[in-house]
């Protein structure tokens, strides 16, 4: 028979063992800390209300275009002189470098780029056919009607796109113009397959403290959440 102090030591070790077992599953059950990228990634993606826009063929693009692939949006205007046609470029080739290496997060659905106009009144749907696809064809072109119920609004405030149209005093054959100026942020927001806003991508500067995307940059960034999030709630891969 066993003495107290046997049962007391033999106690003391499975009790020490239970723990050291808790303790591994505790250890390797733990979530991944979220990896590090230039901008903010939103552990409890944000949903966007319902919006209405148009794209460059002057079909209807709403929620339900966002779902089932991830998108990556950059915004901006077409006679843009430097940074929107700087970014649509370093865009492309990021798209190009998924589609060549058969990104394989996607499912056969690699990353669509949008590129969001901030100056609807100017860059019509016949803009924007002529303008996107000189980047990438497969990039897709939005804008809006001017409207009273403003259908666009719940994009732009979801994602928080910032512009800025600014009337300038521009003198054409001795008469003031209508015209104006147009400005805006410098971000790139991801959404994930289901249509709601994961993250937000931020420019680095270049050597004369441009603000300017990284392709590399971007395309790691954006491995790195997809990799990150990695299953949606039905257990399937983005």
């Amino acid at each position: 028979m066993a003495s107290p102090r046997s049962k007391l030591i033999a106690g003391f070790v499975l009790a020490n063992i239970i723990i050291a077992i808790v303790a591994a599953v505790v250890w390797l059950n733990k979530p991944d800390p979220p990896p590090q990228i230039q901008g903010v990634l939103l552990n409890q993606a944000r949903a966007l209300g319902e919006f209405s826009l148009l794209d460059q063929n002057n079909k209807p693009f709403s929620n339900e275009n966002l779902m089932g692939r991830w998108h990556l949006v950059t915004y901006g205007f077409t006679t843009c002189p430097d940074v929107c046609p700087t970014t649509l470029a370093t865009l492309a080739q990021v798209s190009n470098r998924l589609d060549a290496d058969r990104d394989p997060y996607s499912e056969g659905k690699s990353l669509r780029v949008l590129f969001y106009s901030v100056d609807h009144r100017r860059d019509t749907v016949q803009q924007l056919a002529a303008y996107v696809p000189f980047f990438d064809e497969k990039f897709v072109g939005l804008t809006h009607l001017d409207s009273s119920a403003n259908p666009h609004l719940p994009f732009e405030q979801g994602l928080g796109i910032f512009a800025r149209l600014t009337p300038s005093d521009e003198l054409v054959d001795g008469e003031f113009t209508n015209a104006y100026d147009v400005s805006h942020g410098v971000t790139l927001f991801l959404i994930n397959p289901e249509g709601k806003l994961q993250a937000i991508l931020e420019p680095g500067e270049d050597e004369n403290g441009s603000q300017v995307f990284d392709e590399e940059k971007v395309l790691q960034d954006y491995l790195k959440v997809r990799r990150y999030v990695g299953w949606d709630q039905s257990n399937t891969a983005f």
